[in-house]
């Protein structure tokens, strides 16, 4: 029938100079023989105003393949409560990667920053706030002089486009041959691989059920945060209350990208028990903070 949603998020710029500044009040000693300067602008971040803000005592971790591990850049005061900050620390060097928010436990590389995404979701009538739930931490690769953060992961719409509307307890979205959530790793170009040990699936608990459509006929949406990339064999199985044989319907060639807050673009398909979808439809969207 028609259109699958493919929601795609992106999110934050910085730019990173080298300074050798040491007159500068709001820096703490660093034991280092330099420093590096951060300028960062996060105006696309999220989604709310309060959201984009940097906070008081922010922190950003960053990585250099010839010089740095797991390095804490702090906020300098100015940035603290704007969309605008500079960050410092000690000099990183080679293959620059960060990510936000900075955490001491965090283990990484600066060719392939490591990620894992949740293959167990929960059923949210919020987009943002799925998405967000399983986005925790994002990621940045310097780049032409500038880092720009973003989030690794994709999110899909299903619609459900049966005749009546039926009670539906789970969904599953699954890839005959490719990782769609787990492990995964963020190379320098900012591109997604899946590591062995990534999943095949995504599955959507719906808890006591979810009607499929409401009493005016309108189709309720079903999202997932799946990895980004091309798919060509996915298919989604449908749980209903009531019967156990589930609906099982497979997907025409589907395109996922990083989600992009500051141009959202929104790509529905219905999935129906007598068709499967025969094509995508993009549109703008706006989404709920």
């Amino acid at each position: 029938m028609k259109t699958i949603k493919l929601l795609f998020i992106l999110i934050v710029t910085c730019v990173i100079t080298g300074c050798t500044e040491t007159k500068d009040r709001e820096f703490a000693p660093i034991d280092e023989s330099g420093y590096t300067l951060v300028e960062t602008d996060f105006k696309a971040l999220l989604f709310s105003d309060q959201e984009m803000l940097w906070p008081e005592g922010a922190s950003i971790g960053v990585y250099g393949s010839q010089m740095g591990y797991n390095v804490p850049y702090t906020i300098k005061n100015a940035g603290v409560g704007r969309g605008e900050a500079s960050f410092y620390g000690p000099m990183v060097k080679g293959t620059i990667a960060a990510y936000y928010p900075y955490s001491p436990s965090f283990v990484g590389d600066a060719n392939a920053m490591p990620f894992t995404l949740e293959s167990a979701q929960i059923y949210n009538e919020n987009p943002t706030e799925l998405y967000l739930e399983h986005s925790p931490t994002a990621y940045a690769h310097l780049q032409g002089g500038k880092m720009d953060f973003y989030y690794p992961n994709g999110l899909l719409c299903v619609n459900l486009g049966f005749s009546e509307a039926v009670k539906v307890t789970q969904l599953r979205i699954d890839s005959k041959s490719s990782g769609v959530s787990g492990l995964g790793t963020i190379q320098a170009d900012g591109s997604v691989n899946m590591t062995e040990n990534s999943e095949l699936y995504v599955t959507l608990d719906c808890g006591e059920g979810i009607l499929s459509k409401d009493a005016e006929g309108a189709l309720t949406d079903f999202y997932f945060v799946v990895m980004p990339g091309v798919f060509d064999d996915l298919s989604v199985t449908v749980h209903f209350e009531g019967s156990d044989v589930p609906f099982i319907c497979s997907l025409p060639e589907t395109v996922i990208e990083k989600v992009d807050a500051t141009s959202a673009m929104m790509t529905t398909v219905i999935v129906s028990p007598s068709e499967g979808p025969d094509g995508f439809v993009e549109e703008d969207v706006e989404f709920d903070e």
